[in-house]
């Protein structure tokens, strides 16, 4: 009779349905928004409803706010929507923890009866305090901002590779030159240490100095979130279990029943939905917890995978858009001992803040840099792919006296052979693959790791 009650009540199948598919779609849309521009996603179902949802659908509906209102109503989102996503305010982090606690407050008081001391005294005082205390480290360490005083160490912290970074090129912002692995942040206002990505759940940049923290913040994200949903379902199944298959009828049984055997998957589910609404405070946690759980697992497997690989956020898209011109054939690379004089940068020396001087005064001082030197390649793009071409004394290209017909330009004039002419520079090879680029940051798994946590409390 019971039975037949709980499944027949469609009124309470209906609010678990809700639940589930507002907590489904949020998440969903949430993944979308965050991982849908990731270069590995460009070409994939998700890539596209990224656009869609992103720029598609906002763009159309910008054409029709045009026609009915002169723009009256987007001018108003967008600004809202660029004070949400690139000023920096608290609101979401506010959000973040709001949800948070809100959450603990609803679930921890009445599973408290159905958990062990050791769980209440021990285990959840510390997967409750740890999110709060890598999230307070992580939005309160800002010195990963490059500064006039953190500068000449960060020139010497990372080694130009010459592939993604080179010396010699200014930030247009800050006005000098970008250490290696360095980004300017639109958001912060400041080139960032080892940029990873601005990130608005903490209200910061995730830079040099607090990468370990984040890390941390989403390992014990992902541990709360893991045990919410496995507890709060191991509650919901000692309810059922003791209400249809109480534990002093079955007591001396040689057998195991379970309080879901024999029922189709119907009956189970609106079974399950009836006691989630009978428990709704549990129940909210455990379906919102089970919901979110894979979007912070994923964000924390895919910064495994950085380390791993010896890359941040930023420089996976440097990656993708090299590969990608690669293809097209408009890569080329020459030996940097063999072109550096030849290819200074468009500075040279009118650079104060030179990475090589700074690494001469350490050495002068008794210091070893911090990263070892290596042989290394100079990557270029060509316009079209063209072979890069160099200038030589004409007698030197052609001979004291020779002519040719191919020859691309003059640089100069005079008649003795001292003039300057473009010729093919054969010592660049077009890089046809882009396992033929060697990741100089990528020090093994080993090295990576130390790299990505251990460095930045040095300082």
């Amino acid at each position: 009779m019971i039975l037949s009650k709980l499944v027949n009540d469609e009124s309470a199948m209906e609010l678990i349905k809700a639940i589930g598919w507002t907590v489904g779609t949020l998440s969903f849309i949430v993944f979308i928004a965050l991982f849908g521009r990731l270069p590995v996603f460009r070409r994939t179902p998700i890539g596209w409803i990224h656009r869609l949802l992103l720029h598609h659908i906002p763009a159309t509906l910008t054409a029709l706010d045009n026609y009915l209102t002169g723009k009256r109503v987007s001018r108003a989102i967008t600004s809202l929507f660029n004070y949400l996503m690139y000023e920096r305010h608290p609101l979401v982090m506010v959000m973040f923890i709001v949800l948070q606690a809100g959450s603990e407050v609803l679930f921890i008081p009445p599973s408290s009866g159905f958990l062990p001391s050791w769980h209440k005294f021990l285990l959840i005082p510390v997967l409750v305090a740890a999110p709060y205390i890598t999230l307070y480290l992580s939005y309160s360490t800002s010195s990963h901002h490059i500064t006039t005083s953190s500068f000449p160490a960060a020139l010497t912290r990372y080694p130009y590779d010459y592939t993604l970074y080179h010396p010699h090129l200014p930030c247009r912002t800050c006005h000098w030159p970008k250490p290696a692995r360095s980004k300017h942040c639109p958001i912060c206002r400041t080139c960032i240490e080892r940029q990873d990505h601005h990130c608005i759940w903490i209200n910061n940049c995730v830079g040099l100095h607090n990468y370990s923290y984040f890390i941390a913040l989403l390992v014990s994200i992902s541990a709360l979130l893991f045990y919410g949903g496995y507890t709060g379902f191991g509650i919901l199944e000692a309810i059922l279990q003791e209400r249809y298959v109480p534990s002093r009828l079955t007591k001396g049984s040689i057998t195991s029943k379970r309080w879901s055997t024999g029922l189709t998957w119907s009956e189970w589910l609106n079974i399950y939905s009836i006691v989630i609404a009978l428990n709704a405070r549990i129940g909210a946690v455990t379906l919102l917890a089970t919901m979110t759980c894979p979007l912070a697992l994923g964000f924390l497997v895919y910064h495994i995978y950085l380390i791993w690989a010896g890359t941040t956020t930023n420089e996976t898209a440097k990656w993708t858009d090299l590969r990608e011109d690669i293809l097209d054939g408009l890569v080329w690379k020459a030996k940097i001992k063999d072109v550096s004089s030849e290819y200074p940068g468009p500075l040279d020396n009118r650079i104060v803040y030179d990475a090589e001087y700074y690494r001469d005064q350490m050495k002068m001082n008794g210091q070893r840099p911090e990263w070892p030197r290596r042989e290394e390649w100079w990557l270029i793009r060509t316009r079209g792919g063209a072979q890069p071409m160099r200038l030589v004394q004409r007698k030197q290209a052609y001979g004291s006296n020779g002519t040719d017909a191919n020859m691309q330009a003059f640089r100069g004039g005079g008649s003795d052979g001292n003039d300057l002419v473009e010729v093919v520079d054969e010592r660049w090879l077009r890089v046809r693959d882009l396992k033929e680029v060697d990741n100089i940051y990528d020090l093994g798994v080993v090295g990576n790791l130390r790299d990505a946590t251990v460095r930045g409390f040095k300082g």
